[in-house]
């Protein structure tokens, strides 16, 4: 399976039950999630996600195969911010750069959308996503009053 292969289409109802694998307890959801789903995940909380005006969901598939390896969002803060959420990549193919690739590709739907500033909060204990932020180009922001008090927020500026 080659990351570099890997593209976005829009989150669709047949992504559910496969995204809902990836989590294997109340624990994990959280970590992806925060306090915006619950356990155990169902339909419902999906199409939630999918009738936000505020938010686009995509799925990350490599190739041919239409078979969700990540999942993320884009949320519409104001006309010139969005922020990053809800970011997972299928265990089977985690440490393969996924991730890395689906942020990037992300990133490039925002610059796509002429939006200046990208956002997003991580756990200050996932080194590995942390690492993988600041190699796309993220830093941690010096704005104080992070919605999650538990969370990091990391800036990218697309354009002054």
């Amino acid at each position: 399976m080659d990351s570099t292969d890997l593209r976005l289409r829009p989150f669709v109802p047949g992504d559910d039950a496969e995204v809902t694998r990836w989590f294997a307890d109340a624990g994990a959801l959280r970590l992806f999630a925060g306090k915006r789903l619950r356990w155990p995940l169902d339909t419902a909380q999906w199409d939630g996600i999918r009738s936000d005006p505020t938010l686009t969901a995509w799925t990350a598939i490599i190739g041919e195969d239409a078979r969700p390896v990540g999942h993320g969002e884009i949320v519409e803060e104001s006309p010139t911010e969005v922020r990053l959420a809800m970011i997972a990549v299928a265990p089977s193919v985690r440490g393969r750069g996924v991730g890395r690739t689906m942020v990037a590709a992300l990133i490039e739907k925002c610059r796509e959308a002429d939006y200046s500033l990208v956002i997003l909060f991580v756990h200050p204990d996932n080194a590995t996503a942390i690492r993988a932020y600041r190699g796309l180009g993220f830093r941690p922001s010096p704005v104080a009053g992070n919605s999650n008090s538990n969370s990091l927020r990391m800036d990218l500026r697309l354009k002054k």
